[in-house]
């Protein structure tokens, strides 16, 4: 690894950092297409404040703690969520089978060209995730050649539990300080900084388009 960078490595979350997360109104309406139903206004509107009240479900923080731990966790708990909230249950497997679907993992503008920019300057990356899918496939259609994947299903553990840092420090060769974790979720991914990696944790946008990730090139 060569290079004058402040860093030696660069961590980056997956949903909010690199892709987008499309709106409920999205989901809504591409999992009814999928199953050749219709949905009017006051359908739409009930669906988004079922799919906003999934939070306030008994069991919802204990369940965060291990949603990404399996393809079986993630399951059990996401139809228990949508089911739990009055969704039918044709409806909640047209949602849960969509998120496997890199069509809702849009891939912000900005980020193969931020990725390409931090590794030409010497630096390494990875991706820490918690997700229930090989990640790996969709990045590098898109651009996104990382050195080093740490994904929560493929260990049985995710964040913020520590391993899922100091295995991406382990693999990359560099020690806490020698590292920046870029996240969007204090609750998640600040458990890097428990280990004494420096963090950034940027808001996640509402709307897709450039994800202004050349804030990262600034701190290098």
């Amino acid at each position: 690894m060569t290079g004058s960078s402040r860093y030696r490595a660069v961590l980056l979350d997956f949903r909010g950092i690199l892709v987008h997360d499309p709106d409920a109104d999205w989901w809504i309406s591409e999992a009814h297409r999928r199953i050749g139903r219709s949905t009017n206004g006051d359908e739409q509107a009930w669906l988004r404040d079922a799919l906003a009240r999934i939070p306030d479900l008994p069991g919802y923080d204990e369940d965060e703690r291990r949603v990404d731990t399996s393809v079986e966790a993630n399951r059990e708990v996401a139809m228990r969520r949508l089911l739990g909230v009055g969704i039918d249950g044709e409806l909640a497997e047209a949602l849960y089978a969509l998120d496997f679907d890199p069509l809702a993992w849009p891939v912000f503008p900005d980020a193969p060209g931020v990725v390409q920019e931090i590794r030409a300057r010497g630096v390494a990356t990875a991706l820490v995730s918690d997700f229930h899918v090989d990640l790996r496939p969709h990045l590098s259609a898109n651009g996104i050649e990382l050195d080093t994947f740490v994904i929560s299903f493929e260990h049985g553990f995710q964040k913020p539990d520590p391993r899922m840092f100091t295995m991406a420090l382990e693999a990359l060769g560099v020690g806490p300080r020698e590292a920046l974790m870029v996240g969007d979720r204090p609750s998640h991914d600040a458990g890097a900084a428990l280990v004494g990696i420096d963090t950034m944790i940027l808001p996640a946008p509402q709307a897709f388009g450039p994800r202004g990730l050349d804030v990262i090139l600034k701190l290098l």
